[in-house]
């Protein structure tokens, strides 16, 4: 069985889901984009998930994933080619809104770890029999939150759930309570002024407090997948 993750977090290695807080970063602006995902690498945030909706997307993954061991993912990957590209950069971990099984056999064979979205525990099965390193439910605050994660852990508690979609600070003790191995933070983590006007230093202080007042502590150890 595996086990949940707790509030504190872990760094991930390339072949694990980060354990924690994973942000998520999305913006048209590939400037923007680049000063958040600095910041929150500096500020030890376990997760980065840099979309695909942003502009150049695959080329900044290739530039920071390099030297942040396996902390920056690729995000809103929809087809066998965005997944390829992704993996080619560098990109520790793949996270999609749904469950496409091509896609999610290229991650497996290529021994990288995908994380599909579902919004039913039939999809959650199907997603976790088919070899996916985590399930992420999404959009959680439209699904019921903490009391459908709790509803789907207590008949299924192998496959690891990652909460995406509306997720509060306010919400992460009792999500990680109830069983999340991640869960997923964008405005709330990110400090968009500071991000917009290039300030990284800026960015990493607003992290570091979402996370200290969050009772998350930053953890340097590597997650086993």
């Amino acid at each position: 069985m595996s086990t949940a993750a707790s509030p504190g977090g872990a760094v991930s290695q390339r072949g694990a889901v980060p354990a924690g807080v994973v942000a998520v970063v999305r913006s048209t602006d590939p400037q923007f984009a680049r000063t958040a995902s600095l910041g929150l690498l500096a500020a030890g945030v376990p997760g980065v998930e840099i979309t695909l909706t942003v502009p150049n997307a695959v080329e900044l993954i290739a530039e920071l994933a390099p030297g942040a061991g396996g902390r920056v993912g690729a995000g809103t990957v929809l087809s066998v080619d965005q997944a390829r590209r992704c993996i080619a950069a560098g990109a520790g971990y793949l996270v999609s809104p749904c469950t496409d099984l091509a896609v999610l056999e290229v991650a497996v064979s290529e021994g990288v770890p995908l994380v599909p979205g579902a919004a039913t525990p039939t999809e959650i099965q199907r997603a976790h029999l088919a070899g996916a390193a985590a399930v992420k439910l999404f959009p959680i605050n439209l699904l019921g939150g903490v009391a459908f994660v709790r509803a789907v852990r207590e008949p299924m508690p192998e496959p690891r759930l990652v909460v995406s979609g509306g997720v509060t600070i306010e919400q992460l003790a009792d999500l990680f309570a109830a069983g999340v191995h991640a869960a997923c933070l964008g405005r709330e983590i990110i400090d968009g002024d500071a991000a917009a006007a290039g300030d990284v230093d800026a960015v990493a202080a607003q992290a570091s407090r979402v996370l200290a007042a969050a009772g998350v502590a930053v953890s340097r150890s590597m997650v086993v997948p």
